[in-house]
This record gives structure tokens, sequence and C-alpha cells, in this order.
């Protein structure tokens, strides 16, 4: 007996699966590596932050600061010290590192393309000292993409954060300008932590905050309660754009006067918010009343969440080399290859089916198509 094509066969199934098992194995083995959006601006954009975190260990090798030997140079700049006179909070060791990733630059890119940043447009920008990398982070990106961010700090520092009181953020920030890595409009400096006016740091510490926002020509914003500071804050961008309209604001941490409490880091959504969740918020910060006049705001307030949802991971030390991860490289499936396959095994099963009918038509007519040569059923 002659063999035949036949879905009622166990060796043409057989032969099936394997047809299609390795249309699979062809699929699965057909990734191919694809530029996200605004790729050549998030090389660059960490290309500088590199360059800023080398800046950073000039000036410290300069000052002869030396704080702890992380095995690169580049974090030993970036990383403070876990207690000084201008430490205001608690924070995590591995958030900082997270942050001083130069890629962290391309994660930013990412979400101030999705607010529509482009070149020539302000971006409002509310700093911490809490998170020194991710602020060079967000400068870096906004240069980039050639947008000018219009920045006010808080000058307070978290543990491991910008707490050196001789080369605090806002001596960081004019340190990237003088050499021309970025060029941001700085306008105004506050003590942070809680009221945003360092209440609980000594008086020595105080004075160190404000000594570092004149040295730096910056306007102090020191008012009485938080919903004020919200408001010089926001008076103080706006007299900034001179009748510009803002593309997006920025808030970077948890600074309380730029969320109106600690508790609205967790209400608003991490990343990007084209309008704010509607929330029982227990005040109001600068995010709402931009958020208010429609500029969208990006809320780097988890910072780890933010790195591993853009696939870079966690901690590395010493620090990646630039164009790792996610951020920079789509890993997908060929869809040539995928729609070939499918072509390829809806072929063969069609085929099947129609040799199968012509053997049940003989069957209907009384024929044994097992008694039959192959000629005669195909004809």
């Amino acid at each position: 007996m002659q063999f035949r094509p036949s879905l009622r066969s166990v060796w043409t199934l057989v032969t099936l699966a394997v047809v299609c098992y390795g249309l699979y194995l062809w699929c699965e083995n057909s990734h191919v590596k694809r530029k996200t959006p605004f790729y050549e601006e998030k090389i660059a954009a960490a290309n500088l932050m590199d360059r800023a975190l080398r800046a950073y260990q000039g000036a410290t090798s300069e000052k002869g600061v030396f704080g702890e030997n992380y095995k690169d140079p580049r974090l030993d700049a970036v990383i403070g010290q876990q207690f000084s006179l201008i430490t205001t909070d608690i924070g995590a060791f591995e958030t900082e590192v997270v942050g001083a990733n130069p890629n962290f630059a391309a994660v930013v890119v990412d979400l101030l393309g999705k607010a529509g940043v482009e070149r020539g447009d302000y971006v409002a920008v509310g700093f911490t000292g809490s998170h020194p990398g991710v602020n060079t982070a967000v400068l870096c990106a906004c240069e980039a993409l050639g947008a000018t961010p219009v920045t006010i700090s808080a000058v307070g520092s978290s543990w491991w954060g910008a707490n050196d009181p001789d080369f605090t953020w806002v001596d960081m920030e004019t340190l990237l300008n003088r050499e021309g890595i970025v060029h941001s409009l700085p306008i105004a400096g506050s003590f942070g932590g809680i009221n945003d006016i360092g209440v609980g740091l000594s008086q020595v510490g105080q004075e160190l905050m404000k000594e570092a926002i004149q040295r730096n020509n910056l306007a102090l914003i020191h008012e009485e309660s938080v919903s004020a500071s919200v408001q010089k804050r926001y008076q103080r961008y706006t007299d900034a754009a001179k009748g510009r309209k803002f593309k997006a604001y920025v808030d970077v941490g948890s600074g309380i006067a730029s969320l109106g409490h600690d508790e609205n880091a967790k209400l608003i959504r991490n990343g990007f918010n084209h309008r704010l969740p509607l929330q029982n918020y227990p005040a109001r910060g600068v995010v709402h009343l931009f958020n208010a006049d429609g500029v969208p705001v990006i809320n780097i307030a988890d910072i780890l969440a933010l790195s591993r949802d853009y696939g870079l991971g966690g901690a590395h030390v010493p620090l990646p080399a630039i164009g790792n991860g996610l951020v920079f490289m789509d890993d997908r499936y060929d869809l040539r290859v995928a729609g070939i396959s499918a072509f390829l095994a809806i072929l063969v099963i069609v085929v099947l089916v129609k040799l199968d009918s012509r053997l049940f038509k003989l069957a209907d007519n009384g024929v044994d198509p097992d008694t039959l040569s192959t000629e005669v059923i195909h004809h």
C-alpha cells in the first residue's frame, strides 16, 4: 500500500507537527533589535551625563574632597555622605547609584518626548539635593532635546545625596553651566526638608544652605508656610518664562513644595502624566498649579521603578557603558518571518484538507480509497 498524505494518517500528522515546530523555531529565533524613538537624542543625553559626572569628579579632586571609594570615580563624585549638616531626611543608597547611571538620561528623554518637548521649549523643573544623579539626567536630557530647563532647587539633601555643604546641588548645576555641558536657567533655591525651610536642621546647617544659594546668585524662597512657598515658586517660574508657556513640569524626588505633600508622591503616577489623577490630595503643590494650566507633569519619585521599567535594571557598580538597556533598543520578532511561517503552515494544512476531501468523495461513492493508486486518486 502506497503512502498517501492525509490528516487521517499518523505519519502525516507527525510530519505536520515537525514542520510547524520548525516554523515556530524559525520565528522564535528571528528577533531583531530596533532603535527606540529619540534614539539619537538618548545617546547624546547619556554621553552628556557622562561628561557631567566627570566634571563633578574633576571639581571634587580640585577641592581635595574625597568621599568613599565606590570603584568608579564618577560615583565617588556624585554620591554624598550619609550624614552632614544639611542632611534633611533618610534615603536609599541603591536609589542614588541607579540615578547616577548615565543611561538614565535616556529615560528622561523618553518622558520629555511623551510630553512633546522640542527644541526651543521651556521646561519647568523642581529639584532637591537628594538625587544629584537624576537631576543631572534631567538637565542633560533637556540639553539633548534643545529645550531650556528653568529650575528651582531645594538645597537640602537626604542620605547619600548632594549633602556636602561646600558642593551642594546648586553648586553642581552652576558648574555644568559654567563648563558649557548644559544651558539651564536656575532661578531660585530654598532650604527644602520639612516645610521647605529646613525645620529640624541646626542653625549652622541653615546658614550653610543660605550661603550656597547666595554664592550661586539664586533668589531665596523662605516662606512661613508650604502653601506660600508653592505660590512663590509658581510665580518665579511664570516670571522667568516671560509669557511663554512651559511644555512640561518635571518633579524630581519628593520636595514638599513641588508636590504639596509627601503622600502625593504615591498618589501621582510615576513617570509621565498628561493629566493628574483625581485624588483626595492632602495638599496641592506646584505640580497641581502647572497641571491646572494644561502643562503635563513628569513625576520622577520612584527612581528604581522607572529604571527597571525602561530596562536599565537596578544598581550597577561600576556604572554601565553608554547605550546599554531597552530604553535604547527594542527586541522584537521579525514580522516578515512570522508572516511567512504562518502562510506556509496554513498552506500545508489547506493542501492536506483538500486531499482528504477527494478521499471523502470517493468513499461517498462506495470506493475504498486505500485500494486505489495515487494516480487514480489525484485524477
